[in-house]
This record gives structure tokens, C-alpha cells and sequence, in this order.
């Protein structure tokens, strides 16, 4: 062979290696979790007593040895996101509480930093109003301060300080009245910022009040009040114009271009036009004046709703749900792409509803999970599964671990998870 030929040999073998699939690895789509509700939890999962939270460690120490797997834990349900009533700061639970549930911020703060784990809030809905017009969100600028500096600024006016906050430390912020209740969020571990939770699904009272909000904003021009459709674009368009304003505070108070925070416009999975319809705010002068920009767009895409797990065909039904989730995903992911935003995961997972625990603890869960987790790989730079830990039933099984401590062998999801977070590569081979 000469060595003309030789050369065009070499670049012929380098342009198929660069045509393959690339092989997913850890840093293509990095873990969090989501963690119940504390309520319905067996008693001591988490905290060694969350009906009696003191001292300065209260947490179930075999807890945190099981979430190490995890870089993110978003906070949505430890919030009481669903059901919240808040509207002001102030009514925020607090550290001292003795019953954390919801539970205080700075026990989030708390368990990030001691797990070295990024931090996902949600804004409770209410906290953010149609009638604030272009100012940012009260609610999020004092999260925001507390997360950065382990101060709370209480009910301080933080209008004399707005263009100044970002540049404020700790003892500044004392010294203007706040109270110091806290430490900080580890510099450099990120906050995750979404405004309420699945503000699209009807079932949710988030969304019925976004759809008033919308409408009352006129965002949706074609809205009447006879057309619930036409209604339901306009709360769509209000998730976006209410995250704007909470993006707003994050950056007066972290920075515009901080690589610390994480603006995510949360969406249905299979909906990009809903998404669409999150972009077309961004890009709006009106609904965005300050040019901001998001990070993420995020969906949840789980497999397996319609799955009855004790059917008898119930592996192949879903194999075939994960591929489903994947077609969406990708369908979103060209989306995102296009507007210049990452795709994340909020929440993910089996959801099977009838049967569940018998599926669920099938050794065959673990397979599937690894091949789900492969395909989620190529559409999300991060995956948020819901949920770590949580009791088993027919109609819903969604932990990971059915208790804190459980035994991997028995945990067939958790052992899937914890294998991806050492690298895909490690994932177990199908068992037989």
C-alpha cells in the first residue's frame, strides 16, 4: 500500500468512527432525585425524626449514604409545591420548626452541602401575581439571598437594595436587617430555579390559577372565556411570563451570566408545541423587557402509565412505553436545540398505576431501567428521577428504595441508578 492510499484509507476509517452513535457516559447525562413528600414516608427515611427536626445533623445517616449516587435533589414535593398556599415569604416554614414538613430551606441548603449536591426549588405559585407587572419576584429574590448568603432578609424592603444585591455579602446584608440562619449553598454547586410544578396538568390547582393569570394578562389573544382550550394557552404562556420574573431575581442576585444557576422552563413531555409556546415568551419584549435568557428546557418522561404489572406481557408493553418516551424526546430535544437550551429531566421513571409493586420489584426492572436510562442518555444532559425513597402499593410504586437501607439486591431501580452514577459502563448485564 502506498502512501497515497494508505492516507485515504486512514481519513475513510476516522470519518466512519465520527459517524457511529457516540456511547453514552457519565458526563452525557449526570442523576438527581426527587424525594417524597415527608408525609408519606415511613417515620424516620430521612430525618431521624421528622415530627422532632433538632440539632445541628438530624438526618438518618444511612440516608445519606444511600443518595450519594445523586448531584441534584430537587426539592418540589419536600416543598409541598402541589398544595401550596404561599404567597408571602414570611409564611415560608422555618429551621427552628420542630415538624418539617414542608421542610425549611435551610435544611435543603443543609443536605446539599453535605452531600455536595446541586439544589432544585420550586416558586410556589402564588408567590408570583399578574399584578407585579415587570418587577421580579419578591418571593425568589429573598430564596435567592438565602441560598447564596444564609440570610434571611424576613420582610425587609429590598427595593433601596436592588441594583446592589448582587454584590452583597453576608455581613452587608446583617447589617441591613437580615438574620443569618444559615450557611450558604457550597460555592461551586448550582440552584436549579423552576416556577411551580406541571403547571399544564389540570389535576393541579397551579394550573387553573396560571390559566386566570394568563388570561387576565391577555397573553393569550385568542383566549375567551368560553374556550377552555384557548384558556389553557394562556396559562401555558403565564408559566413562562411568572419564570421569567424569578429569573429576573436570580440573576440580581447571583448574576446574569453565573454558571450557578440553572433557569429551567418546565413542560409536558410529547408537547413541544407547549414548549414552543415557553420560547415565544422568552422572545417577547413585553413579557421579557430585561433580554434574559433561560438555561433548560425540562420534561418528565416516564414509561409505562397504561402497563398493568402483573400482565403477562408486561415487559415487552414496557419496552415499548421507553421507546415512546425516547420518540418525545427527541421530538422536544429539537426544540431545545433550536432555541439554545439544554434538555433536562424534572422527574422520570416506570409509572406503572395498576399492579405496580409487582413489576416494580421484579429483578426484570433493573433491565429495563438500564435500558431506558441509555436511551434517556442521548436526549438529556441531566435526569431528575422521581423518586428516591417511598413505600410500595399496586397503584403506584415510584421509590427507588422502598425504605432507607434497603438491601440493592432488592431494590432493582436503585441498583440500575447506582450503577449509572459509578458510569453506563457499569450497568450490570441483563439478568437471565
Amino acid at each position: 500500500m502506498n502512501r497515497r492510499t494508505f492516507l485515504i484509507v486512514a481519513l475513510i476509517v476516522v470519518a466512519t468512527l465520527l459517524s457511529l452513535p457516540k456511547a453514552a457516559t457519565a458526563a452525557d447525562m449526570e442523576l438527581g432525585t426527587n424525594f417524597w413528600n415527608l408525609g408519606w414516608h415511613r417515620p424516620n427515611d430521612c430525618f431521624q425524626d421528622a415530627r422532632n427536626v433538632t440539632g445541628d445533623n438530624p438526618w438518618n445517616p444511612q440516608f445519606l449514604k444511600d443518595i450519594a449516587i445523586y448531584r441534584c435533589f430537587r426539592f418540589m414535593d419536600w416543598d409541598n409545591t402541589n398544595t401550596s398556599l404561599r404567597a408571602k415569604w414570611t409564611d415560608r416554614p422555618h429551621r427552628a420548626d420542630a415538624k418539617q414538613n414542608p421542610v425549611a430551606y435551610e435544611w435543603m441548603i443543609d443536605l446539599c452541602n453535605r452531600c455536595n449536591a446541586d439544589m432544585w426549588v420550586c416558586i410556589p405559585h402564588l408567590a408570583i401575581t399578574h399584578e407585579q407587572g415587570n418587577q421580579p419576584s419578591d418571593y425568589a429574590l429573598r430564596l435567592c439571598l438565602l441560598v447564596k448568603t444564609g440570610v434571611d432578609m424576613k420582610d425587609i424592603d429590598l427595593k433601596p437594595l436592588t441594583d446592589k444585591l448582587e454584590k452583597m455579602t453576608a455581613e452587608e446584608l446583617v447589617k441591613a436587617g437580615g438574620i443569618k440562619t444559615c450557611e450558604p449553598l457550597n460555592n461551586p454547586r448550582k440552584l436549579y430555579i423552576e416556577y411551580s410544578n406541571e403547571t399544564w396538568n389540570g389535576m393541579f390547582k397551579q394550573a387553573h390559577y396560571c390559566t386566570a393569570e394568563g388570561a387576565a394578562l391577555k397573553l393569550d389573544p385568542m383566549a375567551t372565556l368560553g374556550n377552555d382550550g384557548e384558556q389553557w394557552t394562556a396559562g401555558f404562556r403565564y408559566h413562562a411570563w411568572a419564570a421569567i420574573r424569578a429569573f429576573r431575581a436570580t440573576d440580581l442576585v447571583f448574576g446574569a451570566d453565573s454558571k450557578r444557576t440553572v433557569k429551567v422552563l418546565a413542560t409536558q413531555i410529547g408537547n413541544a408545541w407547549l414548549s414552543g409556546q415557553h420560547v415565544e415568551m422568552l422572545n417577547d419584549p413585553k413579557a421579557n423587557p430585561w433580554k434574559l435568557k433561560a438555561n433548560a428546557i425540562a420534561a418528565a418522561p416516564y414509561f409505562g402509565h397504561a402497563v398493568v404489572g402483573d400482565d403477562p406481557d408486561a415487559v415487552k408493553q414496557l419496552r415499548d412505553a421507553i421507546a415512546k418516551a425516547a420518540a418525545d424526546s427527541a421530538r422536544l430535544k429539537s426544540v431545545a436545540d433550536k432555541a439554545g437550551l439544554l434538555l433536562i429531566a424534572y422527574e422520570g421513571g416506570q409509572h406503572v398505576l395498576k399492579k405496580a409493586d409487582v413489576i416494580n420489584r421484579n429483578q426484570v426492572m433493573h433491565d429495563l431501567y438500564a435500558e431506558y436510562l441509555r436511551k434517556m442518555s442521548q436526549y438529556y444532559s441531566f435526569f431528575c428521577h422521581y423518586a428516591h425513597v417511598g413505600r410500595a402499593g399496586a397503584g403506584g410504586c415510584w421509590g427507588c428504595m422502598e425504605q432507607t437501607g434497603q438491601d440493592p439486591k432488592d431494590a432493582p431501580k436503585y441498583r440500575a441508578l447506582m450503577e449509572w452514577a459509578k458510569g453506563p459502563n457499569s450497568l450490570a448485564e441483563p439478568s437471565k
